[in-house]
């Protein structure tokens, strides 16, 4: 996306034809910028969507049918973002299975101050495990030690960082 600007200046109104120029730039880099959001944005929810499903976490299909993307105006930025009640026990994992097979960035642990293990329904049974019992759709009941770390999110931020220079050069050489 290259521009050449050049003033002649024996040249009447060589300055406002350059001034044109610079203006016509600006609008193509603020929409090529906005495409590359778009696209980053576009790819992002692709990908957690994989992730979700490769990683072992469909069950009632809330977590998958939860992820979308949007683009801010008002912040020239990309979101994806996942509504779900869940999202953060699949992210980080729960009980002591988690705390086994934790997350993959101990910094989003810490930040987002995550404990392994613990809480007021959390009781050890005559056999030693330690979870916690919670109802089942079928009326029923089930005792969880937890669930490992599923870092979907994370792992699409990893890849969108990956791909970022390539749609760039995409985006901004035509």
């Amino acid at each position: 996306m290259k521009t050449e600007v050049l003033i002649n200046l024996n040249e009447k109104g060589s300055i406002g034809k350059a001034l044109r120029k610079i203006r016509a730039y600006k609008r193509r880099v603020e929409n090529n910028t906005r495409l590359l959001i778009q696209k980053l944005t576009d790819y992002g929810v692709e990908i957690a969507q994989i992730k979700i499903v490769s990683m072992g976490a469909f069950y009632s299909g809330e977590l998958l049918s939860g992820v979308s993307g949007y683009y801010s105006p008002t912040l020239n930025a990309g979101f994806v973002k996942v509504a779900s009640d869940h999202v953060a026990f699949v992210e980080f994992g729960t009980g002591v299975v988690g705390q086994n097979s934790p997350h993959k960035n101990g910094e989003y642990l810490s930040k987002a101050a995550w404990n392994y293990a613990s809480g007021i329904k959390i009781f050890t049974t005559k056999d030693g495990k330690v979870g916690w019992i919670y109802p089942t759709d079928d009326g029923g009941f089930r005792f969880t030690e937890g669930m490992k770390s599923r870092p979907f999110m994370y792992e699409t931020a990893l890849e969108l960082e990956s791909k970022f220079m390539q749609f760039a050069k995409e985006v901004f050489s035509s």
